[in-house]
């Protein structure tokens, strides 16, 4: 029809624009820079007959002719001179496209790890063995929260998580139960009565000022801890504390504050210090319920073999 005007859909392409290539383009310019059918051929490691033949087929192709020809020279037409422009940007894209992808290949790896409190003694010889089996991934460990550990995996500032209790978002995150450690110990400070003890019982904290973190930073914890005091009837002076690693809880408990809470993985970890005894604890009644969580879709193979090295080294 007259005046009819041809929209092509979004993701297609002219029928023409599907024969160009990009070996042809090559050639194509060769000629147009050189001027001369032998040079472009020596240029390009072939033979005068099979290009001046290429270059036939693309004029046919583009139904435009590029070059005049005579016995003598070789020179461009004007929508060969328009042409030659397109040509040389699509070589140069193709040239930074590769260029582009060569960094990213010979870049290192990141990955982010993110550790919550209890769990520091599992994952610090997790990351060792992933460490020993992936020299070239660049670790980034995190000892925070675990609310902190799932804002990081959402936003994609972490890949792989030690976290507590039950994992949100199961559309967005996937989890997997690593272990089920007793807390069967506590820290004293050295100056106080039950330093000298064999071990601590839970009725012997009633009264007593004992660490307990913030709900509002771990609410799983804080509530566990809670509960296994009501349970007994034992009513501690309670202090409480932002969620921390062990070695801050120790720092607190070294300087009088109050009593620590560890579970079996923080006491098989060398954190003997001067004015603090470790004695177990009777009944071993709560536990640190840890999984590991990754981001649904991540295709990252660091993060599947860091979730596997996690679950060899650390797991029940």
């Amino acid at each position: 029809m007259s005046g009819s005007i041809t929209v092509w859909r979004f993701g297609t392409v002219p029928p023409m624009a599907t024969h160009v290539g990009f070996r042809r383009l090559l050639y194509f310019v060769a000629v147009a820079e050189e001027r001369h059918f032998g040079r472009a051929a020596a240029r390009l490691h072939m033979s005068t007959p099979p290009l001046s033949q290429r270059i036939r087929e693309l004029e046919a192709d583009l139904g435009v002719q590029l070059f005049e020809r005579t016995s003598r020279r070789v020179e461009l037409t004007a929508a060969g001179e328009r042409l030659l422009e397109e040509a040389r940007a699509v070589i140069s894209a193709v040239d930074r496209f590769g260029h582009v992808a060569a960094q990213l290949a010979a870049a290192p790896v990141d990955l982010g790890f993110g550790f919550c409190h209890g769990s520091e003694n599992g994952a610090m010889r997790a990351l060792r063995r992933f460490h020993e089996q992936q020299p070239d991934v660049a670790l980034r460990p995190g000892a925070m929260t675990s609310l902190l550990i799932y804002d990081g995996l959402r936003a994609g500032r972490l890949s792989v998580g030690i976290v507590r209790g039950a994992v949100p978002d199961a559309d967005r995150l996937m989890s997997v139960p690593l272990a089920r450690v007793p807390v069967d110990h506590v820290a004293v400070p050295a100056d106080h009565r039950l330093a000298a003890a064999g071990s601590v019982s839970i009725e012997d904290l009633d009264g007593e000022p004992v660490l307990v973190v913030d709900r509002t930073d771990a609410p799983h914890a804080h509530d566990e801890i809670a509960g296994y005091c009501a349970t007994h009837g034992v009513r501690p002076r309670w202090i409480t504390h932002g969620a921390t690693q062990i070695e801050r809880v120790l720092d607190m408990v070294a300087v009088g504050t109050g009593i620590g809470w560890m579970n079996h993985w923080q006491v098989d970890s060398d954190l003997a210090r001067p004015g603090i005894a470790i004695r177990p604890l009777a009944p071993a009644e709560m536990h640190d319920e840890f999984r590991v969580a990754w981001r649904v879709g991540d295709t990252n193979p660091a993060t599947a073999v860091c979730v596997r090295i996690i679950l060899e080294t650390c797991g029940a």
